[in-house]
């Protein structure tokens, strides 16, 4: 990020801290009539971690007397615990909830910068009106009527500041709270125009015709759904219409987001995102209430899927998404994810721990993916504070079948402007799905180092064969696939053998990659290898 931009955050901030942090801007917000009590509360469908809200009641810390990273820091602040807390369900539970809600409103109910930034403040406002009949039972006449002038005071806030600027998950965290707030509290014709114009301008700036978010992150494709689902629950509550716009939306993105399942009902790791929670994902399939097929392809979203007996194979054909949507994205070009049944083989290594710039940069170097690198170099720039350094990147892609036999080609020109080289990408996978062939293309000089990766799950257990030709692959079932490296150049092709890591779920863990490594020809450079299954009773070579 450059200097400017920062100095003008900067000056932003304090401005900021200034007038909304003043006395006089409280007075100004308490302004008005106050209900007694919510007009409506909505159910929030989805489940949440009964250990989790275990842990939570057994802490013995103040949860906000921690020292939380910002991005740690954002559910909590947004009070998404109160899910977890009401999977467990008890009185204790309960009396938890109250106790944290009354230390929010000891010490934080006054402006600050993070914990009334626009999607925080709209994801707390959605998070007390959707468990308000979990946690008020128990809760004083005193309480609930403090609870409910800060909730007026915290919608008038965001009525008076939520940026137009605002994109994806994080817009759809504020509409939803001016929705929840605006039906269930004040203003509620002035909060739902607002919202809605805002939903309008969202949807059709983020959701592609195939169905596909922007962002082209799998995860965040089930976290957009989830809101739309959430809001359109909402509008049917209080009767109103539900834009077509809206409800055409839910509709496309069903399928998009079925066709980047794998069989153990996770998400591929593509973008930034991790496996995420099965129970999410078939809750969103559910709440949509609409029966759209898997999808073989996404051509806007631009992924490809190929099944083939239990074999599934996951494509990704297109250049990473533009900005501001690629804060999360990934320099992963032509990467592919390979699973059988519900076991993962051939992965990307997913997304680090939110908190941490290095691990960004690193998971989303080109080197985290299974595909090819060239010079130990991303081949596009991945930057510190997110996002990706752009310059325009050409991706083409075709898929066809011939003798049942399913395949996927794509080329992308990331690496010619500053090697020269173009790299062209061939797989198919066999109709039983027993066999997966890969065909590298390399044009461009010789002489130009490149590593070609297969990243695989932690459940899979890897040696090499053959003097480093094939590696024997064996999954936790049991089941063993080969890998064969097929190359008509000089060079080393041999396969190496090295650590790697996995981050598809909440903790980083650690894993195994194949590599090969050559330099190119003065001819297109061409790298072929073939991924079968070993027959049962098949001794290893």
């Amino acid at each position: 990020m450059s200097s400017p931009v920062k100095l003008l955050q900067r000056v932003r901030r304090r401005v900021q801290s200034v007038t909304y942090g003043s006395p006089i801007y409280k007075m100004m917000l308490d302004q008005g009539p106050v209900p007694e009590r919510l007009r409506l509360t909505l159910n929030d469908p989805w489940p949440g971690d009964a250990l989790a809200g275990q842990a939570l009641i057994a802490s013995q810390p103040g949860l906000f007397e921690q020292d939380f990273t910002p991005a740690k820091h954002r559910p909590i602040v947004a009070h998404d615990w109160l899910r977890d807390l009401r999977a467990v369900g008890t009185d204790s539970a309960r009396r938890k909830a109250l106790a944290l809600l009354e230390d929010w409103l000891a010490g934080q109910d006054a402006w600050d910068e993070e914990s009334w930034a626009p999607d925080v403040l709209g994801e707390r406002l959605a998070n007390w009106v959707s468990f308000y009949d979990f946690y008020s039972p128990l809760a004083a006449p005193d309480f609930q009527e403090r609870l409910i002038v800060s909730m007026v005071r915290q919608l008038r806030h965001l009525l008076r500041t939520i940026p137009v600027t605002l994109t994806g998950v994080a817009n759809l965290r504020a509409v939803k709270g001016l929705i929840y707030a605006g039906l269930s509290l004040i203003d509620s014709e002035k909060a739902l125009s607002l919202a809605l114009d805002l939903l309008q301008r969202q949807l059709e700036a983020e959701i592609l015709p195939d169905g596909g978010h922007v962002s082209r992150c799998p995860a965040q494709q089930l976290q957009v759904l989830r809101y739309l689902i959430d809001i359109r629950a909402a509008l049917r509550a209080v009767r109103l219409e539900v834009p077509h716009a809206l409800q055409t939306a839910i509709e496309r993105m069903v399928p998009a987001l079925k066709l980047c399942r794998h069989g153990d009902g996770g998400l591929a790791l593509f973008h930034g995102g991790r496996e995420d929670r099965t129970l999410w994902i078939d809750a969103a399939i559910t709440l949509a209430e609409t029966r759209g097929r898997v999808l073989r392809r996404l051509p806007q979203a631009g992924y490809e899927r190929v099944t083939a007996g239990r074999a599934l194979l996951l494509v990704d054909v297109a250049a990473p998404p533009p900005r501001p949507y690629d804060e999360d994205a990934h320099a992963g070009l032509l990467s592919f994810e390979f699973s059988v049944g519900r076991e993962r083989l051939i992965v990307n290594c997913g997304a680090g721990p939110e908190s941490s710039a290095e691990w960004r940069q690193a998971m989303a170097a080109t080197a985290a993916h299974s595909t090819l690198t060239l010079a130990d170099t991303n081949v596009c720039d991945v930057l510190p504070d997110g996002g990706l350094g752009h310059r325009p990147l050409l991706v083409t892609a075709e898929r066809y079948e011939q003798d049942g036999v399913h395949f996927v080609e794509a080329k992308h020109d990331g690496y010619a402007g500053k090697f020269r080289v173009t790299h062209h990408r061939a797989l198919s996978l066999s109709a039983d799905g027993e066999a997966l062939h890969g065909r590298e293309i390399l044009s461009g000089p010789a002489g130009r180092a490149y590593t070609l990766r297969w990243h695989l799950h932690p459940g899979v257990q890897a040696s090499l064969l053959q003097g480093g030709r094939a590696a024997l692959l064996r999954t936790a079932s049991g089941s063993g696939w080969r890998l064969r490296i097929e190359t008509d150049h000089r060079g080393s092709t041999d396969l190496g053998l090295e650590s790697s890591v996995y981050c598809g779920g909440a903790l980083p863990r650690r894993t195994l990659q194949l590599k090969v490594t050559g330099c190119t020809n003065a001819d297109p450079t061409i790298v072929g290898w073939t991924l079968t299954r070993e027959k049962k009773g098949t001794a290893p070579a």
